[in-house]
């Protein structure tokens, strides 16, 4: 494939240059596969636009103290590039941005970055067979298709009349590194994913420490360490990173079992999580709050061995009344108590549900990405939309892992999207769009499965499904058979739409 004609419609914004074939939109750690599989298939004309100043996604955004990754080092990795590196069973943010700028440099991907560069709006000219992307800046590119790798840890979520409060707020996802906690008062909002890993390092400066909690966790242990010196010298050699990227990968694909809500491996991972926090926490009022009414899964469930050791602190106080409100000096709880605080840590997590809420994406006939997905975001194996011609998605509805490296799905799909660019090729089509009679088979049949699934429970609300109960952002079953059903796209799901000239 080659670079086509140059943008030049001024009315709409300036020429961002050549035309590529292709833009993915973010160079988190799906773009920058997405990025990889172009170059390794003989695709050179293509740019990928990142909102950031650099890359890795979640993890440039994710730089607070303690953030590190739930899944063990060696399977957080691509498959075609081990890191025989890695300091620690569970890498710390820093090492997987470092990771993810040598693949940058190892694949020659730098001449297709653009960087600090936002992506306003998105629409399909079907009179072209062309997306037009707007950045913030006004510049204008014209691919063929469109690869949206927004990921769906992006957007920050804060809570409701934070704007009253006059001390310092910061979201984890936006750390404030200048920011001195030593003496200070402070409140954390959230006691998730983020929470358990950050509240360990500011209890150690932090004269008062108050976090927040609506819910409780599970959590289990994290059996994290350095690795030995002998260990990474035995990573060196080929075959030895791939005997253990592979025990890695059974270990915890065999886990998916305890999210059925029954069975030894939900037993198993129940009973660890019971036993953590028994052992950890002596205080018989402390556990009782810290116990969840819900079965294990059904929420994500987190990796601390700190955290609750560092809950037990006495100038640590666990409120499990809800931030209902904020004044100039503080947070007021659901009783109505307010406690004054220096600053605000929200440990709130992301808008999951709606992703692409500010991005308005236009496909065929002016269809409006928000309004086709008005009752939950869905698409076809993730990956394609109906009435999207030409757009693609990595890490789009229903493809999350609960209990699995997120790289494996990246994989499959951006080898999905390599295929299905080279089909329509070999079809001398313009464009190719999921029909939506399958794309609508397809999640029913999904959700039937998920319904089956602990994720699926009553008993519990979570950032994995919408209010009406419909799981949109995970995977009902082993990810080794997603990866199958990836293997290549069958071209009856698809209508191709033919025209003359398109195609170099």
């Amino acid at each position: 494939m080659s670079p086509s004609t140059t943008s030049g419609d001024a009315a709409t914004g300036r020429d961002a240059g050549p035309d590529p074939d292709i833009v993915v939109q973010g160079a988190g750690m799906s773009g920058i596969c997405m990025a990889v599989m172009l170059k390794r298939a003989g695709i050179d004309s293509f740019v990928v636009l990142e909102q950031s100043a650099g890359v890795g996604g979640t993890w440039w955004d994710n730089s607070y103290p303690g953030a590190q990754c739930d899944v063990p080092s060696h399977l957080y990795g691509f498959s075609f590039a081990p890191n025989p590196a890695w300091t620690r069973v569970f890498a710390p943010s820093s090492e997987i941005r470092d990771y993810v700028a040598r693949c940058v440099e190892r694949f020659r991907i730098e001449p297709h970055l653009r960087l600090s560069t936002r992506v306003v709006a998105a629409a399909y000219d079907e009179a072209a067979a062309r997306w037009t992307i707007t950045t913030e800046r006004g510049e204008r590119w014209r691919p063929r298709f469109f690869v949206l790798s927004f990921g769906p840890l992006n957007h920050p979520r804060y809570p409701a009349g934070l704007d009253q409060f006059r001390g310092t707020v910061m979201h984890t996802a936006r750390w404030n590194h200048q920011y001195d906690f030593r003496g200070k008062r402070v409140a954390v909002i959230g006691s998730a994913a983020s929470a358990v890993q950050v509240v360990p390092r500011l209890a150690a400066e932090a004269a008062k420490l108050l976090v927040f909690q609506r819910t409780p966790s599970w959590i289990v242990p994290r059996p994290d360490r350095v690795y030995t010196r002998l260990e990474r010298a035995l990573f060196r050699v080929p075959a030895v990173l791939r005997a253990l990227r592979w025990l890695r990968y059974w270990e915890f694909e065999l886990r998916f079992a305890a999210f059925k809500g029954h069975g030894a491996m939900h037993w198993f991972l129940t009973r660890m999580a019971r036993r953590h926090l028994e052992e950890q926490v002596a205080d018989p009022s402390l556990r009782a709050r810290l116990r969840p009414g819900y079965p294990i899964g059904c929420k994500r469930i987190l990796l601390a061995s700190d955290f609750y050791p560092a809950l037990g602190q006495g100038h640590v106080e666990l409120v499990t009344h809800a931030a209902a409100a904020f004044t100039a000096a503080g947070v007021v709880s659901s009783d109505g108590a307010v406690r004054p605080v220096d600053a605000i840590v929200c440990a709130t997590g992301f808008e999951t549900i709606e992703p692409l809420a500010a991005l308005p994406i236009r496909g065929r006939g002016g269809l409006e990405l928000a309004d086709a997905w008005r009752d939950g975001a869905e698409a076809y194996r993730g990956v394609t939309v109906a009435g999207f011609p030409n757009l693609f998605m990595l890490l789009g509805p229903n493809t999350g892992t609960g209990h699995t490296s997120v790289l494996v799905p990246i994989e499959a799909q951006a080898r999905y999207v390599v295929a299905c660019i080279h089909e329509l090729a070999a079809r001398g089509a313009a464009s190719l769009e999921v029909r939506a009679d399958v794309m609508r088979r397809h999640n029913d049949a999904l959700q039937r499965r998920l319904a089956r699934t602990v994720w699926a429970s009553g008993s519990c609300t979570s950032w994995y499904k919408t209010a009406a109960g419909r799981v949109l952002a995970l995977y009902p079953g082993y990810i080794t058979r997603y990866v199958l059903e990836m293997r290549r796209p069958r071209p009856a799901d698809f209508t191709f739409e033919p025209a003359a000239g398109v195609l170099p």
